[in-house]
Parts: structure tokens; sequence; C-alpha cells
């Protein structure tokens, strides 16, 4: 596998400078039962010996899914597009892998579909559909025309799909498609326990029809309906993703979107809301384009510019993670085509999911594009808007296209794909035969066991407890701990005699560690066990 290698731990998403935004942990960090990666050096007081490494996903060599059906292409063999513009999630009470994605046929694509396809206004007025400018509760049509399909597909182990026929929407005709809507990306959300069952699964996108982004609810995640919430949560004329995660720390929806102003580049936008049917915040720039990025651009691909796609983010134990979209503008594109130029998915985090930071300065890939030719060679140009989380695995459904972003449309191929790292596995901090040391800042620990994720399969980890000033705790010295080797997504760390709880608190840990990778630390309550 590929590892990239950083020696600095954060930078600034906003154009303030690293310095304006260096993140400092409070005198003693107040611990949880949720995961502390090292993505960054907020728990991290000082270390030496070690390297901090991204490591890039390892993908499916061939996509999950592509496009197969009409609604998903311009013509039979041109234009091919199917986005991860969705969700992705497993659904135990049909023990199924469920995917909502995006088709898109493009203008001019000569198929009908009552209720969703609506051509462009000629007049200036609102468009027309089957003779009315507005829908039956009243609403001005705008316009579908490119074609912006919901789509739904299922699968029993999440790498092969099925689209089912599902008969809710006619497609020239026929009742026999996978189409359950037209919202460019739909983020999807289930609630066992909702006071109505017809609205257990619920749905957030941009609907070109309005050009605003709504509100659907449904029983069972395939029929829609939007007549409970007939105004837009957020008024926003240009389409794009809006990528909204559930932060249940915060109790709070975050949303992520493409916005693009007048002669601007493209960015980051962000809003938030305390429940799915608002009030939303009005959308503010939370991540701008910065000159780091048309520095990359020019030195990697000789870019004019860099701009940013697309971003879905979500929270993992006490950080939040995100994948962006940069999209480097090498030119002019084809004839009636936006600017041309690669796209790739970079690693961005934060502490409180609002204010943003790169991973590094080189804007290293974290989902790499393939090979020229391949199915991503020439675009990452999206993930879902969370990923799955399993036992052992993190997989993260993307958007690969073939070709870069201004290439004519009849050669556009795009299709799905899938991204995995190893439980907590984005980062590590490594260190080689020499050894190394990260010593935390001062914690206070509920009651538990400490646990690491740790590949020392060709070496070592100790741990020690400290006193604020550094000096050993009495039992809890290096010699007491047991070493631990091999590889462990959770490893119960252990001392002689002793038991964590006897520690005085706040204390310290100092990890020490020899041909080792170090992922993450957490406390897990003692009711837990341990493994």
């Amino acid at each position: 596998m590929i590892q990239v290698i950083v020696t600095t731990a954060t930078f600034c998403a906003h154009g303030s400078t690293p310095d304006e935004l260096e993140l400092k942990a409070p005198a003693v960090h107040q611990m949880d039962y949720e995961t502390e990666l090292f993505i960054d050096d907020m728990c991290i007081q000082e270390m030496h010996g070690v390297k901090r490494v991204l490591h890039p996903a390892t993908k499916l060599t061939q996509p999950v899914l592509n496009s197969d059906k009409p609604w998903e292409q311009v013509r039979e063999n041109q234009c091919s597009r199917v986005y991860l513009y969705g969700t992705v999630m497993f659904d135990e009470e049909i023990d199924k892998y469920r995917m909502w994605y995006m088709g898109r046929m493009g203008p001019q694509h000569g198929h009908t579909i009552p209720g969703l396809y609506i051509p462009r206004s000629t007049d200036g007025r609102s468009a027309m559909f089957m003779g009315n400018r507005q829908d039956r509760f009243g609403r001005d049509f705008v316009e579908n025309d490119v074609g912006n399909l919901t789509c739904y597909a299922e699968s029993e182990d999440g790498i092969t799909w099925h689209k089912p026929s599902l008969n809710i929407f006619e497609f020239d005709g026929d009742g026999q498609n996978n189409i359950v809507w037209d919202f460019h990306g739909a983020c999807i959300f289930k609630d066992k326990n909702a006071p109505h069952s017809e609205q257990r699964y619920r749905a957030i996108g941009f609907c070109r029809r309005y050009r605003n982004i709504f509100l659907l609810t449904s029983a069972n995640g395939i029929e829609w309906d939007d007549s409970q919430w007939l105004q837009p949560l957020l008024h926003r004329s240009n389409e794009g993703m809006f990528n909204i995660t559930w932060d249940s720390r915060q109790r709070l929806y975050r949303g992520y979107a493409l916005c693009q102003q007048k002669d601007e580049r493209r960015s980051i936008y962000y809003s938030e809301s305390h429940k799915q049917s608002g009030p939303w915040k009005e959308l503010r720039p939370m991540l701008l384009p910065q000159k780091q990025d048309d520095a990359v651009g020019k030195r990697k691909y000789g870019a004019i510019q860099g701009e940013y796609y697309n971003m879905s983010g979500f929270r993992y134990g006490n950080i939040y993670i995100g994948i962006l979209s940069v999209l480097y503008v090498t030119g002019p594109g084809a004839p009636g085509m936006p600017v041309d130029g690669p796209m790739d998915a970079v690693l961005t985090y934060s502490r409180d999911g609002a204010n943003w930071h790169h991973f590094d300065t080189e804007r290293t890939p974290v989902i790499p594009r393939g090979e020229a030719g391949s199915f991503d060679g020439g675009m990452v140009m999206g993930v879902a808007n969370e990923p799955l989380i399993e036992a052992d695995s993190i997989h993260w459904y993307y958007t690969g296209s073939r070709e870069t972003h201004g290439r004519s449309l009849k050669d556009k191929v795009m299709s799905i794909g899938r991204a995995s790292w190893r439980l907590d596995g984005f980062v590590s901090l490594d260190a080689d035969a020499g050894g190394g040391v990260i010593e935390t800042v001062p914690l206070r620990l509920p009651d538990g066991r400490l646990q690491v994720n740790i590949d020392a399969t060709k070496g070592s980890l100790t741990v020690e407890v400290l006193f604020p000033d550094g000096s050993t705790q009495p039992g809890f010295s290096a010699d007491a701990c047991t070493p631990i080797k091999g590889d462990h997504l959770r490893h119960t760390v252990n001392w002689n005699q002793i038991d964590l709880a006897q520690a005085q608190q706040p204390l310290r840990l100092r990890f020490s560690l020899r041909w080792a990778k170090l992922y993450s630390f957490l406390i897990i309550p003692y009711e837990a066990g341990a493994k």
C-alpha cells in the first residue's frame, strides 16, 4: 500500500494562516469513550522518532456500479453517468446494503418521465409540463432538462449491486426501472423510532424542478412523498451536492454544499440545523480555495487554479473526517462544456464540524485516481455523505470518472467505486527500528480500560502512565506494561498487578513504539469487556 509521510499537523482551509488557526488542547483534556485519532496534535504534547503517515484507500479495481440503463445515459454507448451523490447504508431491517445514487441523462435526451422530466422554458416564463406551469401544490416549475434522477440499488455484500424494477415512475411508458425521484443527490436518513411509520425514511436534496433544497419522507426508502414539506429547506439556485451528516454528540445536522458565486471559484459552504425540517442556517462560506491549491495544481498538472468541487464530512470519534474533491483547472473544456482538469480527493478534518483544515500542504489524495483510461483515472469527484463503518473496516463509496472534467459529453463515463481502510486507518504515527515516543497532554479519563489500534507485526508497543509533570506513576512504567506485539484493531493495555483505575488523574500517556504503526487509542467501559 502507498503511504504518504507528512511532517506537519494542520493547515487552514479558510485562507487564514496556520498560526491563526493552531489547534490548542485545553490544560487538561477531558476524554470520553470515543476514539482518539492522530490526525492532528490536539492530544499530543510532544513526540519524537515518529512520523505522521497518511494511508490512501485500498480500492476495488472495478466499479461496484456502472451505467447500464437508458435513464443513466444520453444515448446508447454515449455519456454513461452514475454518481454516488447520495447515501449507502446497511439496513438491518431488510438485511441488505442500500444505495441511493444519481443517474443523469443530459440535455436533449429525448425520453419521457412523467412527473420528473421538465423541459426548459423558451419564453422566459416558468417551465411547461403536460400543459401546466405549476405542480399540484401551486409551485412553479423551473426545469429538469438534464435528467437528474435519484435511483436505487441493493446488495447482499456491498460489492455486487442489483437495480430492482420498482414501477414508481414510467420511463418512456414503462415502469420497469429503479427511478425513485429527481434529486441532484439525495442524503437518506432512517429513524426506526419515528412517531409516524410513513416518515421513517427521510431524504434531503437539491431538486432541479424547483431549483431549491427539499425534504421528502418515506415508509420504505423507495416510495417518496414531498407533500409534508412543500417549502424549500434552503434557497439555492445552483445545482450541486448538499452532503448532510448527523452529529450525534451535538444533536445537530451539518450540511456541506458546493456553491459558486458569480465570477468566483467553486467553494464549499456550510449550514446546520437541529432538525431535518429546519430551520437551517443560511449557507455561509466554509472552505475557500487557497494559493497553495494553485501551486500544487500548477506543479502536478500544469493547472491554472484549484477549485473545491464537493465535500462530505462526518464525526469519527472525537474528530470530524472529511473528503474534499479538488478540481485543478487546466483550461477550457470541449465546446459547450465547462473548464477541464483532473479532480483529486483529499483528506480534511475538523474539531467542531464547521471549521475545517487540510491534512497536508501537498493535497495528497486519500482516494488516489486510477491509471489513465481506468474508470476513475480522470476524477474522483465526490463520496457518499457518510462511509460505512463495519467491525474491522471503513468503506466509502465514491464517484469515479474515466475522463477529466471538461471532456466532450459524448465521451463521459462515470461509475461508482468503493474505497476502504482498516478501522481508524486514515492516519498513523509510525516508528522504525530506532523507536519513537508519543506523549499526550494531561488527560482526565472516564472509568474503563485503555485500548489501542496498533500494527506491531514486526515490532512492539508499551504504554506508561505519567503524572502531568512527566514523571512515571508508580506501577505504570514501561517495564510493568505487557508489550503489545502483532496487528490489533482493539488491544487492551495491561500493567502488572495494577489497573488503570488506580492511576492518579489528571494523567499523561507515553506510547513507546518500535517498528510499529499507532492509529488510535480509546477508553472502553469495564462492562464492555476486553480483547
